[in-house]
């Protein structure tokens, strides 16, 4: 790592992926930053805009990777950092090319995590680009007895240096150790829950994982892959979420989390049918088949879920969804509040 006479060196690595305009604003605003020690490599996961020539002339200092194909946001990463290590880089800064940074944002995460032997992994806070004064993620928690992320909410709930703590891949700073040590990104993600399943990894290592106030960053979000109701969203996170868990599962707890998976899809399958998203309908059925199949990657289209099985979510997203929700996490409450709340009926005013 670093000496007291050297100043660790960061390689930025920046995904590209049909998303030139972006890119270039978030190059420039890399173009700003105070830290003296930085390289710069974007991955260009093949693009049909014409990005690669485009940034080549605007910033020929960069080191540009061009894959080919779509590795995911996964496979894109881990080339660029697999080359990051090849140049002698001390930390590795994963970007998403929709955010803008501040002068001092490289600086403060860098600062603190110099002091902090135990840190592998650190987070500037995010806000929204379009309401830079509202909160987008500023950490979230590992719920092991659960088997649940918890997103936390609110400045109160900061988490700070606290045990557990899972952070986004929108601008995760890496430490050289934790790759040569945790390894890469899980390919079988391909996009989605990849963040936190690398930050599991990093905490049962014994290693912290940090979210630094001082240092701030404004995103975009999700402009490769759309909305969260996108099927390619869809699929990846009905999939994802199943892998996330049942991968470091064993026994009754794959049993206990495997009843609960089912309550969340049932419940996200059935929110998506009311909105008479059919589309994102049919991606979160595949993402159940192809979690089911052990199937990672990106989604294969000759794959879908059997008929029988499809007709068998289907009833199930259309027919009471929150009450088989409740019955497959066991919450007898909710389905009795729920009861009560239909006998009780509509309340009239006075």
């Amino acid at each position: 790592m670093s000496t007291p006479d050297r100043i660790p060196r960061v390689t930025i690595i920046i995904l590209n992926w049909n998303g030139i305009s972006d890119t270039l604003e978030c190059l420039e605003s890399v173009t700003e930053l105070e830290y003296p020690e930085v390289q710069v490599i974007v991955v260009d996961n093949g693009s049909t805009d014409g990005s690669p020539s485009c940034i080549r002339q605007r910033y020929p200092s960069v080191t540009l990777l061009e894959t080919g194909k779509n590795l995911g946001f996964t496979g894109g990463n881990n080339l660029g950092m697999r080359k990051a290590l090849e140049m002698g880089a001390d930390y590795l800064w994963l970007l998403n090319n929709d955010t803008v940074l501040e002068r001092d944002t490289l600086k403060n995460l860098v600062e603190v995590t110099e002091k902090s032997p135990e840190v592998w992994l650190a987070s500037p806070i995010i806000f929204f680009h379009d309401a830079p004064d509202q909160l987008q993620f500023h950490g979230s928690y590992i719920d092991w007895k659960k088997k649940r992320i918890v997103k936390l909410e609110g400045e109160e709930s900061f988490p700070g240096y606290g045990e557990n703590v899972s952070l986004w891949g929108t601008a995760l700073l890496i430490k050289r150790t934790a790759v040569e040590r945790a390894g890469y990104l899980n390919d079988k993600y391909f996009a989605y829950h990849e963040d936190e399943e690398y930050c599991m990894r990093v905490a049962r290592a014994g290693y912290r994982c940090v979210v630094v106030p001082e240092a701030r960053i404004f995103h975009k979000n999700s402009r490769s892959t759309g909305s969260i109701e996108s099927p390619l969203q869809v699929f990846l996170r009905s999939r994802n979420l199943f892998f996330l868990w049942m991968d470091k599962l064993k026994g009754v707890d794959r049993i206990s989390y495997f009843r609960r998976y089912l309550s969340h899809v049932i419940s996200y399958g059935g929110a998506l049918r009311e909105k008479n998203l059919q589309d994102s309908v049919d991606a979160c059925l595949d993402g159940v088949w192809h979690a089911l199949r052990d199937l990672g990657g990106p989604r294969d289209p000759k794959i879908s879920m059997p008929p029988f099985l499809r007709r068998v979510f289907l009833l199930l997203f259309t027919w009471h969804p929150f009450l088989w929700s409740s019955l497959l996490r066991g919450d007898f409450k909710a389905i009795g509040g729920n009861i009560m709340n239909r006998l009780a009926g509509p309340r009239i005013k006075a």
